[in-house]
Formats: structure tokens, C-alpha cells, sequence
């Protein structure tokens, strides 16, 4: 198994915006308005920094397991599995990142499009549906491609895989 942890902080920065910055200004504006809403804005910092830290070591939940003939991948709330790899028309094939062309993912179809954090599945440029786990900038994608999935991994998974199993 590998993990990724190179998340960018720009993902950070909107997490915490969002889960206790906006939060917050809405809570002081609720205060101001009516002094009535301290015991529960009180109440609510704790929830909203718990969920922060909750949502953000989700998100750093990601791996990799490569098997017999499947590849589970896992990235944050997504997970796919790639079968059948050992068969003739499948193809696990380096690519570099600015060279992707039709495998290059448009549309996040159910997916998060963050800088440096693409997860979940996406339409590609050629049309088809494809598991897309581009973490960070990496310089290399791996594109694995079976008759029945196609998944799109950031970085050289063979090169991961002989560091990790030293």
C-alpha cells in the first residue's frame, strides 16, 4: 500500500474557510444582532473545528493497493477498483502531465476540481469516464486503462511502488 500526503494548502485554506472562518462571521454577526446567541455560537466553535480536522484527515486518506490482477485506489471520498489487469487489451502506461491530451479530465462529473487536488470521476477529453487522482503537480501521470475502467493516478506508479516496497 501507498499513501499520498503531498496535499496542496490551498485546500487547506478553503477547508477551514469554510468549515470555521464563514462560520465564525456568521456567528459574530448573529451576536452583534442579539447578545441571546453566545451559549450556542459557543457551543458551535468546537463542532466546526472538530469538523475541519475531520474533513481535512479525510481528505489525506490516500492510497494506492496494487494486487494479483485489480488496483484499488482511494482518495479521500472516492474509491474505485480496477480489475481485470492482466488481460491483453489492458494498458498501465506513463505519461507526462502536460502530454495527456484526449486522457486529460474535463468535467467532474462526481469529483472535487481543486487546485492540485482532482478526485472522484471525471469525463476526459475523448468522451469516456474515467477515475481521475491527480494529487498535488506531479510531473508524471499513470494512465491504467481496462475494458471496463479507466483511471488516471498522479505520478509514476511503478517508481512509487519499488520505493515503497524497499
Amino acid at each position: 500500500m501507498m499513501n499520498f500526503i503531498d496535499i496542496g494548502w490551498q485546500l487547506y485554506l478553503i477547508l477551514f474557510s469554510l468549515l470555521v472562518g464563514l462560520p465564525a462571521m456568521i456567528g459574530f454577526i448573529l451576536y452583534r444582532l442579539d447578545p441571546r446567541w453566545l451559549k450556542p455560537l459557543l457551543w458551535s466553535v468546537p463542532a466546526c473545528a472538530s469538523l475541519f480536522l475531520w474533513s481535512a484527515w479525510w481528505l489525506t486518506r490516500n492510497s494506492v493497493e496494487i494486487g494479483d490482477n485489480s488496483m484499488l485506489l482511494q482518495a479521500g471520498f472516492y474509491q474505485a477498483t480496477v480489475t481485470d489487469l492482466s488481460l491483453p487489451q489492458s494498458v498501465i502506461d506513463v505519461i507526462p502531465k502536460d502530454e495527456l491530451g484526449q486522457y486529460r479530465p474535463d468535467v467532474a462529473i462526481n469529483g472535487i476540481n481543486l487546485p492540485d487536488y482532482q478526485v472522484g470521476w471525471y469525463l476526459l477529453a475523448n468522451g469516456k469516464m474515467a477515475f481521475v487522482m491527480l494529487i498535488g503537480n506531479p510531473a508524471e501521470i499513470t494512465l491504467v486503462s481496462t475494458p471496463s475502467t479507466t483511471a488516471l493516478v498522479g505520478g509514476n506508479i511503478h517508481q512509487r511502488d519499488l520505493v515503497a516496497a524497499q
